[in-house]
């Protein structure tokens, strides 16, 4: 298959701290550089993570009616953890080695059992179509209240 001259490589990353979770690259035709700033990337990535949050809020409610006996027993089953530290969530949008876009929340707030079993794959198709039309696209909003963001 060969490259199309005016396409840029970016990459979508998702992590549980330094733990790969989901790694795409993607292709961009006409890839418009001001798009990193734009209000229309931020709420895509906005978006995505919260609907990741919403999966694992669901999961782990799921996970802790079919569990409650052996939480009530042993509340521990709750607590277990592959760090004893902080765990974070992270999405990371890249070119090349520069991150052009980071979003960050609290992983140990979803149960051991919910958090070590994260699985966009049924999402991944149109999050990467998603950001691929906002990198390509010449009409984006840079404005955030009364500040410019380019």
């Amino acid at each position: 298959m060969r490259e199309n001259n005016d396409s840029t490589k970016l990459e979508f990353l998702l992590t549980l701290n330094e733990n790969i979770i989901v790694q795409r690259y993607f292709n961009v035709r006409g890839y418009n550089p001001k798009a990193r700033a734009s209000m229309e990337l931020h709420e895509l990535v906005k978006s995505i993570s919260e609907k990741i949050q919403k999966d694992l809020k669901d999961k782990a409610s799921d996970y802790m009616s079919e569990n409650v006996n052996l939480i009530l027993s042993n509340p521990s089953v709750l607590t277990t953890s592959n760090t004893e530290g902080p765990e974070y969530f992270n999405i990371y949008i890249r070119i090349g080695d520069e991150t052009i876009c980071h979003r960050i929340w609290d992983a140990k707030l979803y149960p051991p059992k919910t958090r070590y079993t994260v699985d966009i794959r049924p999402h991944l198709k149109k999050l990467l179509r998603d950001l691929s039309d906002i990198f390509s696209r010449e009409k984006l909003n840079h404005t955030y209240l009364d500040y410019r963001l380019v």
